[in-house]
């Protein structure tokens, strides 16, 4: 019997699958707590120093609120009346209300500058709270947003008186006694020019000082000063004089000229050009002083100009013909009568 030979039985080579290993994020991970655990006495103090330096910074600017409001509290009284504004605050106001009240006091203080606009704003408030007893909630929110302006401009104005003082300091600097000296002589001369220059001019000028005088038309017959000033009520504090001369037999209405104290009220009154008295549509007009240099046609010319700047919205108070309601009913109804004509 031949022997079988054992077969011993070969195994295949299984390949083992290697296993991918996660790839280490190159960026280091920062252990905290650790640290905090270290330096957490340096964390709190340093939060409690932060707290107390925010508690004094907040003390500082109320105290500088109040400093503010105490050296204005004369100047402007309203932002003092607790009473107004508790009236103004029990008002609703949506953000459509504001926006479009907003909007159309801008128009109207277009122009000012900004060192009267405060005092603009001031008279424009009391105007409404002295001539109507019972406010409405159309006024009260009127109010609410001047009050918001009125503020607005007295903290623009403080802030940049602060920056003039801090730059005048940065700009002192020493003199030379030299340069000291000459500036002296230098500013004697001029001085001692310009007393001379003003002398001739005294001399020459047989006028007195200027005057703010307002010419105002087609009024009614029964017009009184009291009718006038309630018309003018933004402004009435600023009125010096007004004359309302008889009317002549057979007229069917009359003329009065309003004296005011300064430029920004002059202004504001030509405003009122075209404005209703008594269902009567009124002139406020340009006018001269009857022994003055100006010519009559230079006069005219200068009434027109102011016209044309009150129709443009540019003169102080004014607002632009294209914005007013009652222009943009007039251009559609002479299109219309237009477009009827040609068909």
């Amino acid at each position: 019997m031949a022997k079988l030979s054992e077969v011993i039985p070969v195994k295949p080579d299984i390949t083992k699958k290697k296993k991918r290993r996660q790839k280490k994020n190159k960026a280091k991970t920062v252990t905290t707590e650790p640290q905090n655990k270290k330096n957490g006495g340096n964390v709190d103090i340093k939060i409690e120093q932060d707290i107390e330096n925010n508690e004094d910074s907040d003390q500082i600017g109320t105290n500088e609120q109040n400093e503010i409001s105490d050296e204005l509290a004369e100047k402007y009284p309203v932002l003092k009346n607790d009473d107004l504004v508790k009236k103004f605050l029990g008002v609703t106001m949506t953000n459509n209300q504001k926006g479009r009240i907003r909007q159309q006091l801008r128009d109207n203080l277009k122009g000012t500058s900004e060192v009267l606009l405060p005092e603009v704003i001031h008279n424009r408030i009391q105007g409404i709270v002295k001539d109507i007893i019972t406010l409405t909630d159309a006024e009260l929110r009127k109010i609410r947003i001047l009050y918001n302006m009125l503020k607005t401009s007295v903290q623009n104005e403080s802030s940049a008186s602060k920056v003039e003082k801090k730059k005048k300091k940065k700009n002192k600097k020493p003199k030379d006694k030299v340069n000291v000296e000459e500036d002296k002589k230098e500013n004697e001369a001029t001085d001692n020019r310009a007393v001379a220059k003003v002398e001739k001019e005294e001399t020459k000028r047989t006028k007195g000082p200027k005057r703010y005088v307002v010419f105002v038309g087609n009024l009614p017959l029964d017009v009184d000063r009291e009718k006038l000033t309630h018309h003018f009520y933004e402004i009435r504090e600023h009125i010096v004089d007004v004359r309302i001369p008889k009317p002549s037999e057979g007229k069917k209405s009359c003329i009065a000229y309003v004296e005011l104290k300064n430029e920004p009220s002059y202004e504001l009154a030509l405003s009122k050009h075209h404005s209703m008295l008594d269902k009567r549509r009124i002139n406020v007009l340009y006018t001269t002083q009857q022994n003055s240099k100006i010519s009559k046609t230079e006069a005219k010319s200068k009434s027109a100009k102011l016209v044309a700047l009150q129709k443009s919205g540019k003169l102080m108070g004014s607002i632009s013909l294209n914005k007013k309601r009652s222009h943009r009913r007039m251009k559609a109804k002479k299109a219309k009568a237009n477009q009827e004509a040609v068909s």
